[in-house]
């Protein structure tokens, strides 16, 4: 898109985000975001604004620093786990668990059976007793196999609010895009453009610019630009599922 003639005011240095985080903390309806990078902390405030009901839209891309620090991530707050139980396979897992008991007790008796021979009678032959033990154990370690992989849960993941995670394009490849802008509407009446992510560094202690306007033009082009790349921009985005996947663990069982 291309605009002239807004009327904004212009910031160039550090805390560029000091009054774009006052008016987010300020907004009565709707926060929409686009930025390559997040920080925990940023993060979680957005998480918050979405337990206000405030309308929250984010777009960002698969370097996001939240998912590959090594500090305490939040990025999986915005992805919520939901579990499916597979109730045939739990009462064909609970079968296998009752013939698995009813072969500990058979085998118990054949050991017993086995034992009591082997004193009596002192023969040789005896040690044919043997087989069916052998038997019952390799049938018992299949069953207690089959029990521990028997898959009884399946996942899905389910979006906190509206987000995007797009996808960082091959570094052989210049061609690709990547979402590197920085958007920031605010109840669809203020606008930020500039250089800042929605970082603590972008926020608060890098040489930053940045403009903010009110300028109702301007947010209307804005607006439609942000819909534009949240709903109809075709470039390639990791799947929700793929972010539950790598954030959450699980349990087949």
């Amino acid at each position: 898109m291309f605009y002239n003639g807004a009327k904004c005011d212009i910031y160039i240095g550090k805390g560029a985000g000091k009054k774009l985080l006052q008016d987010i903390r300020s907004a009565k309806k709707s926060i929409k975001i686009v930025s390559p990078y997040l920080s925990p902390f940023l993060l979680s405030e957005l998480i918050t604004f979405s337990n206000r009901n405030l309308e929250v839209q984010l777009i960002t891309t698969d370097d996001i620093e939240d998912f590959y620090g090594n500090y305490q991530r939040n990025i999986y707050k915005l992805i919520n786990q939901h579990r499916y139980v597979d109730e045939g396979a739990v009462q064909l897992r609970e079968k296998w668990k009752d013939t698995l008991q009813i072969l500990r007790y058979c085998t118990y008796g054949l050991i017993t059976m086995f034992i009591g021979a082997t004193y009596f009678y002192r023969d040789v032959k005896v040690i044919f007793g043997l087989i069916p033990l052998f038997v019952l154990f390799f049938t018992i370690d299949l069953y207690k196999t089959k029990i521990k992989e028997k898959r009884i849960y399946s996942y899905w993941y389910t979006k906190l609010f509206p987000f995007k995670v797009y996808m960082s394009p091959d570094r052989t490849n210049l061609s690709d895009t990547f979402i590197h802008g920085k958007i920031y509407l605010i109840d669809d009446e203020i606008v930020y453009l500039g250089s800042l992510n929605f970082t603590s560094a972008g926020t608060e202690s890098n040489y930053e610019t940045r403009i903010r306007t009110t300028d109702p033009n301007l947010v209307n082009a804005v607006m439609e630009e942000f819909n534009h790349l949240m709903n109809h921009s075709n470039l390639p985005e990791k799947d929700i599922q793929f972010w539950g996947k790598r954030l959450y663990m699980e349990p087949i069982n």
